[in-house]
This record gives C-alpha cells, structure tokens and sequence, in this order.
C-alpha cells in the first residue's frame, strides 16, 4: 500500500518502469526528445520544478522520461476517484491539489496537502514539480500563474529563513507539434530563483511578496520558452516559424537538426517581430497580408510549407527514386501487419476526446496497451512458427522500427509527389505555382529584413 507520507521515496518498482518502460516508449513516441540544461538542477536540495503546461500528461511524463529523479507531481484533484485508482496515481507520485471548481468546500484539504509539498521540499530526495499556469492551454504562451506554488514555496523557506532554501528552476517544454506522432519535444532547463530573495517582503507583507516572486518567475519562465503574447498576429508567427526556422538556422551557421538551435533561432525571429509590431505595425501588417495570400495559395494546389524552399527539384530523380523503393514494398507491408493496430485504434480513440491537448497522451497511452498486447502476440507466433531462435529474436527486436519504416516511407512517397507536382509547375510556369513560391520569397525576404532591422 503506497502513502502519501513516504511518496518522495526512492521506489525500485517505479525506477524499473522509468528506465524499462515509460522511458523508452514515451522517446520513441518522439522523432526527437532533447534536453538541454538539465545539469542545472542540483540534488539534494529544496527544488520546485516551474515548468509551462501545453500539452496534458505529455508535460509530465518528460519528466519520467528526460530525467533521472523520481519528481514528484501535484495533479489536478478530479482524477483523484479513490481506492485503487488513488494508489496508482500516488505510486506514480502526484497528490492532488483542489481548485474552485472542484468545490469551495474542498479547498481546505489543500492544506494537508501542501504539508506534504513542504515535507517533500524538506526531505530534499527528490523535486517537486508544479505547473504553475494551474492548467494546460493550447497555444505557445505563458497563461497567469496561480497563488498555489508560491504558498508551497514559503511555507517551506520557513524552514531555512532568511538564507538560501527553496529554489525554483524554470522548465520550458517546446513541442513541433501537440497531437501528431514522430514530432519533436524541446525540454529547456532555465534559471533558479531563490525563495530566500523574497523572505523579508514576505515577513513585511505576503502579498506583495507573492506579487513579486509571480513577476519574477513569470519572466524567467519566459526565457525558455515559446512565448507568442499577440493575439491578433499568433498565426503569423507561428507560420514563419514553420517556414523559416530551419532557413534562418543555415544562415546564422546553426545545426537546424539541434532542437536549441532552433529555439535560439525562433525567440530571436520572435523578439524581432515583437519590436517590428511595437513600432512599425503597418509593416507587420503588410506581412501578414502576404502570408494570408500565401496559405490561400497553399491550400488551392495542395502544397506543404517545405516545397517553396527550392526553385524546383530533380523530376527524373524523384520518379527514379520512387521505382527503385519498390523494391521494399515487402519490408513496407510487414512494417503494416506488425503495426496496423497502432497506426489505427489510437486514432480512433482519440476521437472521443474533447479537448485536443488529450490526444497525444491519448495516442501514448492506448499505443503502449496495444503494442504490448499486439506484440505478444506477434511474439508467440514468431516462436511457433519460425525455425530458428535467431530468426525469431530478430523478428521481436524490428517489431518497432519497421513500423517507423513504413511511416517514413509513406512520408517520402508523399514529398516525391509534392516535388513533382511542384517542379512541373514551375517548368511549365503555372502563373498559381509561381506566385506561390514568390510570395513565399518575399515573406522571407521581409522577415529577414525585420531580424536585422530589429535584432
């Protein structure tokens, strides 16, 4: 029977499922999980884990997976359903927090609550992680902090007063997508910030205190993540990040392929569009209009973002290529059969959620269940069937990648189709094709333009 009064404790069970199982499954959901600064968090020390709160449980488990602690959690109260599902939820180290909605009457049993949060603090085996946005949201910006996690944070520098105590390390979670499969996750460890800082205007006045330790984290927060604050131009920015990240990254001499490359590449393009808006908005207007006509022109011939970023591509090449990957049809139609329930169930599934920052934990969620089950089976088959235990245990080991072999050959079938299209049209001078890849040039030019304008 697991307990809230030892929840901090190292567990081997729970080490064995981190390393063995949500670990690698939870990487392998990802195209490319990188963490960066993670050495910045010391050990045995009172540490909160300040992270933003974009994309459900997914935000948790990168925790479980990208870091060697066994952090514990403060989850919203309503999953919380008692008996058994209270010991699994406190195994997997979350206490719930109550919120207004949960019920006025329910605030109260915070209090026990947070005296486990401090005791955890004290303890010093391992951090306490709050979203301090309360809950998630779904788009790339810092929502209001709410009062729970400076509560925490002072009552427990009681403990340790004027001197240094209770940090707060900020945590920028940055995903390349919220709800599709194979994307990236950028995990972004910031700066700290001492509770102990704040101690005297928390003796003098706890509001005020409060106020400016919410100020200070809001900013630090800030620094390692995406953060859009415009509401009007949002999908502006958020479409030249799409169009221009990894360009942008060539030309200052980045690795496009390294996830802080491309986060240093997008607040800077971001920073200087802000400062554009602040004092020249017409001309983020006029590109705003031009990128309105560009995803018109987008989406009447049925293009994807990459295919302007060449004037045109090799027609014979790409048809050659795609004759010549014939030839691993096979390999394409067992990655199917070994798969198909992941490519399929999940999706299905996902449907019945409302809110979409559910479906990638969704998708994580029923694909482990399947996988395991489905591979089970696969693998009995496997050893009844084939004659030799080296052919089997080759079977098993490729039952994951050769279903990430069939994703990405259905991905290159589909940009050699783009390409060819693409390259048709320019050399037949389809005035649509070649006012699509103008305009794109022309977003980029004037983009270009405000970064060094504005850098």
């Amino acid at each position: 029977m697991y307990k809230r009064e030892t929840i901090d404790k190292w567990s081997k069970l729970y080490w064995l499922l981190q390393v063995f199982f949500v670990g690698p499954t939870y990487r392998f959901y990802f195209k490319k999980f990188q963490v960066y600064n993670r050495d910045k968090v010391p050990r045995e020390k009172s540490v909160i884990l300040a992270p933003n709160h974009q994309n459900a449980l997914m935000d948790a488990l990168s925790f479980v997976a990208g870091t060697p602690w066994q952090t514990v959690f403060l989850m919203r109260a309503d999953v919380f359903r008692g008996g058994f599902v209270e010991q699994i939820l406190t195994f997997i180290k979350t206490l719930p927090i109550f919120r207004i909605r949960d019920g006025r009457s329910t605030l109260q049993k915070n209090d026990e609550i947070f005296d486990f949060a401090v005791q955890v603090l004290h303890n010093q085996i391992n951090p306490l992680c709050m979203f301090p946005e309360g809950n998630h949201g779904d788009k790339r910006r810092l929502r209001p902090l709410v009062k729970g996690i400076f509560r925490i944070a002072f009552k427990a520098q009681e403990k340790f007063g004027s001197e240094p105590g209770v940090k707060i390390i900020t945590v920028g979670l940055d995903y390349s997508h919220y709800q599709r499969f194979r994307q990236t996750l950028f995990m972004n460890f910031g700066s700290t910030v001492e509770v102990s800082e704040y101690w005297n205007d928390y003796l003098e006045n706890p509001s005020v205190a409060m106020n400016k330790l919410r100020d200070r984290l809001a900013g630090e927060m800030k620094k390692v993540m995406i953060n859009i604050e415009t509401e009007e131009y949002y999908d502006l920015y958020m479409g030249l990040r799409s169009l221009f990240s990894k360009k942008f990254c060539r030309a200052d001499k980045l690795k496009q392929g390294n996830l802080m490359h491309r986060f240093q590449t997008d607040k800077k393009m971001i920073a200087s569009l802000d400062k554009c808006l602040e004092k020249e908005p017409d001309r983020i207007k006029k590109l705003g209009s031009k990128y309105d006509e560009y995803l018109r022109l987008r989406k009447k011939l049925n293009f994807r973002d990459w295919v302007p970023d060449k004037k045109r591509y090799s027609i014979i090449g790409n048809i050659a290529a795609v004759l010549i990957s014939a030839v691993t049809w096979p390999l394409v139609l067992l990655g199917l059969f070994n798969n198909w329930p992941n490519f399929f169930l999940p999706v299905h599934m996902r449907k019945k959620i409302k809110d979409a920052q559910f479906h990638s934990t969704a998708t994580w969620g029923t694909g482990v269940v399947i996988m395991v089950i489905y591979y089970f089976f696969l693998s009995i088959t496997a050893i009844i069937i084939l004659p030799y235990w080296w052919l089997v245990l080759l079977y098993i080991i490729t039952l994951p990648s050769s279903g990430i072999f069939m994703l990405d050959y259905r991905k290159f079938v589909i940009k050699s189709y783009h390409r060819i299209r693409y390259s048709l049209g320019r050399i037949s001078k389809n005035p649509e094709v070649n006012k699509f890849k103008s305009v794109y040039d022309e977003i980029f030019h004037d983009t270009g333009e405000i970064m060094k304008a504005y850098a």
